[in-house]
């Protein structure tokens, strides 16, 4: 679910995903933001809803970005380092396995939790900050935002495409992880780690931009 750590500013105030200023266009620049562009500054900020192409134009602008397929390369060499996936077995072919799975997971949760139900759904797959306020409410908004999601017209409904995404993606793995890890017990595993990623990383692209300013000041 990684995207390019090393593309231009990813929040955005009041703009849809994509839009650029005025001080970076026409040049890419080092961002210290999070690897994702899906990210929108204040919870109750009103934007155009994304069109279905938009959300399934996000989905490959966040696949085919390099450091997608350098973080998964990364999270390979750590399962094989602690034997995720003992099937695939150990040295460069199991190593080429476990790569091969990692992107795969990458591309099905993004093609069907970013592009195909939210156009379904019409929801927006972006991630609203809270922005401000104490820390524990702000962590609780973002972590319920995985069964919280906003329509495209800016209502609060409950979040089916993070849930039918993450199931999706979770029972077209079975198909090719490991024989020993297709019962049903393994997909459910699967299915409520990746909700958990996903509210991990919501946390992170609330928190982040203040642990930024605080290390490195203001970052444009």
């Amino acid at each position: 679910m990684a995207q390019n750590a090393f593309d231009q500013s990813s929040s955005t105030a009041g703009k849809p995903v994509g839009s650029t200023s005025s001080k970076t266009r026409g040049h890419r620049t080092l961002s210290l933001d999070l690897p994702n562009s899906l990210v929108v500054e204040g919870r109750d900020t009103k934007t155009a809803p994304l069109t279905p192409g938009q959300k399934f134009g996000q989905v490959a602008k966040n696949f085919f970005n390099p450091f997608t397929f350098i973080a998964n390369g990364v999270e390979a060499g750590f399962d094989q380092a602690i034997d995720v996936h003992h099937g695939y077995g150990q040295g460069a072919e199991g190593y080429g396995k476990r790569y091969g799975a990692d992107i795969a997971d990458t591309a099905t949760a993004q093609f069907f939790g970013v592009g195909v139900y939210p156009s379904i759904f019409h929801t927006d797959p972006r991630y609203y900050r809270a922005g401000n306020g104490q820390f524990f409410s702000r962590a609780s908004y973002a972590v319920t935002r995985v069964f919280v999601t906003r329509t495209d017209s800016g209502r609060h409904i409950f979040n089916a495409p993070e849930i039918l995404g993450s199931a999706t993606s979770s029972g077209i793995s079975r198909a090719y992880y490991p024989d020993n890890e297709r019962s049903a017990g393994d997909f459910a595993y699967t299915m409520g780690s990746r909700i958990a990623f996903d509210a991990a990383f919501n946390l992170a692209k609330e928190f982040w931009p203040d642990v930024r300013h605080h290390l490195f000041g203001h970052h444009r």
